[in-house]
């Protein structure tokens, strides 16, 4: 059996004690050291770079309309902090920003949203990676535990101007970040939907036992992707039901479309799910259809043989022929042996037909039913 890659999902890594004080940020041991990337930009200006104090931040902020602030790391917990005390972030929302077990949601702070997703670890696959993020007017702010993410598109749409989303304010932006992040479970869906379409080609061709701990694998990959998709529905809903003063009403048609994605997403797993429990039921059907042909044929074996066996162990009983005539004159024949021999054949070849007719061996032409025949619309010939 092949060793099974480790599985995190049902783990939780908290890192404050139980009963510390609400807020708090605790570096992880093994944490990252934290690195800060800022890309700045209007209508007609551009600037991407990585900054070490936050005077960078504040000169950025007064010079162009939209700060994106991208931070990697959780190893320094007094820059963060320093962070959100200069945009005023509650130190709750801090904290769970933090701390990466969080479920996916909105909140609203009055100046500022704040969101938190679960992106797809493009190393691991099927692991989510928590990324927060805090809108407000004139900035986006995501903080992620790893490097490497999905939005290497939308820096280049920044780059490049492509677009509208350099014109159309910090929620464009933000709708723009999740929107990436939901699209990207679409290739890993894909993935599986063709593991899928393989799986069930081996497994109706011919079950084997590496095909049920594959379809256990996929059913536990689909079970992540459903706990990770399924909350950005909710998260997604809050952001279009409550009005939030940082979110401009054209901006919602966009967060609607991503909404529609989500569902979308989720539509796909419940299909993958069904089809994944579908092919372990076949795969059982094929194991006990594969059991019960071995089972028939050894019977019919044990059966054929059973009146052999009966005519052997009677003609091996010692009877003493000179006490009585009657005792087994036919061993004595000339013919006896031969006559023994034909007995065993024609008992096993009646009990094969006897069994052939049946229909319990072998493959034999259905007769025609006379009542279909009857029932039947005559044919018609055509000339």
């Amino acid at each position: 059996m092949s060793t099974r890659r480790k599985r995190r999902f049902l783990r939780i890594s908290r890192r404050q004690p139980p009963g510390s004080v609400p807020g708090l940020l605790v570096p992880s041991p093994s944490g990252l050291p934290t690195a800060v990337r800022i890309i700045a930009y209007d209508d007609n200006e551009f600037c991407d770079r990585k900054i070490v104090s936050l005077d960078d931040l504040v000169s950025l902020r007064e010079r162009l309309a939209v700060v994106w602030v991208d931070i990697v790391g959780f190893a320094d917990p007094e820059l963060i902090t320093a962070l959100g005390r200069q945009f005023n972030f509650h130190p709750l929302a801090l904290e769970d920003a933090v701390n990466t077990h969080q479920r996916p949601k909105a909140e609203d702070y009055g100046d500022h949203v704040f969101i938190v997703a679960r992106m797809l670890d493009s190393a691991r696959p099927v692991e989510t990676e928590q990324i927060a993020m805090f809108l407000g007017e004139g900035f986006v702010i995501t903080l992620q535990e790893r490097p490497g993410d999905c939005f290497d598109a939308v820096r280049e749409r920044l780059k490049n101007g492509r677009g509208r989303i350099r014109s159309l304010g910090a929620d464009y932006l933000c709708y723009a970040l999740i929107d990436t992040l939901i699209d990207f479970y679409f290739p890993a869906l894909e993935h599986m939907g063709e593991r899928l379409e393989e799986l069930e080609d081996a497994v109706v061709e011919f079950a084997r036992p590496e095909h049920i701990e594959a379809l256990h694998d996929i059913r536990r990959d689909l079970l992540m992707l459903r706990r990770a998709v399924w909350p950005h529905r909710e998260m997604l809903n809050d952001l279009l039901r409550d009005e939030h003063a940082v979110i401009r009403p054209e901006t919602r048609a966009f967060v609607r479309d991503c909404y529609d994605h989500t569902i979308q997403l989720m539509d796909v797993v419940e299909t993958y799910r069904e089809i994944a429990s579908g092919l372990i039921d076949i795969y059982m059907s094929s194991v006990s259809v594969r059991l019960n042909e071995v089972m028939k044929v050894l019977t019919v074996m044990a059966t054929v043989f059973m009146p052999l066996s009966f005519i052997a162990s009677v003609y091996g009983m010692n009877f003493d022929r000179t006490v009585s005539p009657w005792n087994m004159p036919e061993l004595g024949w000339y013919f006896g042996y031969p006559f023994a021999l034909f007995l065993m054949a024609a008992s096993a070849a009646g009990l094969v037909w006897f069994m052939w007719r049946k229909g319990w061996v072998g493959e034999r032409t259905p007769r025609p039913d006379p009542a279909a025949k009857r029932n039947s619309p005559p044919s018609r010939t055509f000339k």
